[in-house]
């Protein structure tokens, strides 16, 4: 039976990076530019695909403006292949269906074959317009940024489970209202989950690539069908209606054709369904193999620092205080100073908001705590985070300078009370974990944590003591300060070392 896979590509795909498949776009357009048959036509879109599944891929992590350049750029050239192709596809579905003499199979193969010239010369002249310097241009820079973050990553992981998940909700909403739309933008969403792992996570592909190449083979199947029954209507409303009789055919010949192609959409649809549905549907399989439980917890992490660190001009300060801030969470919830210290949850969203919290020096340093605020409420949530989660992260980071919580300020005042004093107490800690590394130069190795009844005593091994630290880190206590209602003291502490050699000496 014909099908999109059996007009052959005359490569094995492959998962080499975004260098190697923005050098097959070029190479298959100069192949293409000399004759657009099926094969050439069906390479060089598979190519630019995968470019610009990977260009999305990345663009939602690094901010380079050349990864939305280089989708609009290919976007007109694949369109019009795109429409060659489904008219390249639907001849060889007609020559395989049609019986021996059907003159409706012989009028449709004749209107598309003037639908074939005319999508040639569209992508032919797509083809010409195609700015090859550019893309060669892209290829080394935006490759250079693609190595930054490497396959298997968890990074990688987290948006193949984003992607995966839009499947599932695809699934679930066509089989609720079965259009021939909604099985298009399924196809759609089960073709982004399938290069995304096989572009980004080769091990899991070679997994699940059977399933995924079947699946798409058979939605694709349907696609062809749904576009091809289409054109039959289109083309032969006239002999139906019985108005026509130049193509020497019966209305009743149209029938039988919409029935053969129904009959093998049919069978299609139950092959899908028999995959996809029973009590172990195969995306089990993918989120099993996908993180889930504590390691979506890293996963969601990692995703919001690579976010991070592709904006913020120094991330080695911020995973300094992140490292500090986690320290004095924990050592605030080992002496009981507030239940939100004993809050994994909360933990977490400290941890997010010191790795985000200098995203905003990304154009300027003044106020950027405030345009951090901004950036980072602005993210989509990742998957296994709520809106409120990102927004407390936002909120945190926003405070990490500059004016402390307050309820004048709309965004604070709007929180239920609960969270205006999670927001309060882990918005203290980032403030004092920024200020213990305000030189940005990594000093202080670790923090301990001390407490009696008339002070809260922060131990810092590397911490020198002098007037202007002291100055500075008098502001950034102060909110630690008044919650706890009482002082808190930043002394120096004893290295290991250090404390070896006086007790040696003693």
């Amino acid at each position: 039976m014909a099908s999109r896979t059996q007009i052959v590509s005359t490569h094995k795909p492959q998962t080499a990076g975004l260098a190697h498949f923005m050098a097959r776009a070029l190479k298959e357009r100069a192949r293409a530019a000399k004759k657009l048959d099926a094969g050439a036509v069906h390479d060089l879109r598979v190519a630019l695909r995968r470019c610009r599944t990977m260009a999305d891929a990345l663009g939602t992590f690094d901010p380079d403006k050349s990864f939305p350049a280089m989708r609009k750029a290919s976007k007109r050239t694949f369109r019009s292949l795109g429409k060659l192709r489904d008219t390249q596809v639907m001849r060889e579905w007609v020559k395989k269906l049609a019986p021996a003499g059907d003159q409706l199979a012989a009028c449709l193969l004749e209107s598309l074959a003037q639908s074939e010239g005319a999508a040639k010369g569209e992508a032919a002249t797509a083809l010409e317009e195609f700015d090859t310097r550019k893309w060669r241009r892209w290829s080394r820079e935006l490759a250079e940024r693609s190595r930054r973050v490497p396959p298997e990553s968890l990074v990688y992981q987290h948006l193949a489970l984003a992607r995966c998940l839009e499947v599932r909700e695809a699934h679930r909403f066509t089989t609720r209202s079965r259009s021939r739309v909604s099985w298009h933008r399924l196809r759609i969403a089960l073709k982004r989950f399938r290069y995304t792992v096989e572009n980004f996570l080769p091990r899991h592909h070679e997994e699940w690539i059977a399933d995924l190449k079947l699946l798409q083979d058979l939605l694709g199947d349907v696609h062809d069908l749904d576009v091809l029954r289409a054109e039959f209507r289109r083309i032969l409303r006239p002999v139906e209606s019985g108005a026509d009789e130049s193509s020497g055919a019966a209305p009743n010949e149209a029938e039988q054709w919409y029935a053969r192609i129904d009959a093998l959409r049919k069978e299609r649809l139950s092959a899908y369904r028999a995959k996809m549905s029973g009590s172990n549907p195969i995306w089990n399989v993918w989120l099993a193999g996908l993180p889930h439980g504590p390691r979506l917890e890293e996963a969601v992490l990692a995703t919001l620092s690579t976010w991070a660190a592709y904006r913020d001009p120094n991330f080695d300060h911020s995973r300094k205080v992140t490292a500090l801030a986690l320290e004095l969470f924990d050592g605030f919830g080992a002496h009981s100073l507030n239940p939100i210290f004993r809050d994994a949850e909360s933990r977490t969203i400290l941890q997010a908001a010191a790795l985000l919290h200098d995203v905003g020096r990304a154009k300027k340093d003044a106020g950027h705590h405030k345009r951090s605020f901004r950036m980072i409420s602005e993210l989509a949530p990742p998957v296994g985070w709520s809106e409120d989660e990102i927004f407390a992260a936002a909120l945190i980071a926003r405070y990490h300078r500059g004016a402390e919580p307050r309820l004048e300020q709309k965004e604070y005042a709007a929180l239920e009370p609960a969270e205006q004093e999670r927001v309060a107490w882990l918005a203290a800690t980032l403030r004092l974990a920024d200020g213990l590394d305000s030189d940005h130069r990594g000093r202080i190795q670790n923090v301990s944590v001390q407490r009696d009844r008339t002070a809260l005593t922060i131990r810092a091994v590397g911490y020198v003591h002098d007037v202007d630290s002291a100055a500075m880190l008098a502001r950034k206590k102060h909110l630690l300060e008044t919650l706890c209602d009482c002082p808190v003291v930043i002394q120096p502490a004893e290295t290991r070392l250090a404390a070896r050699v006086a007790s040696m000496a003693s």
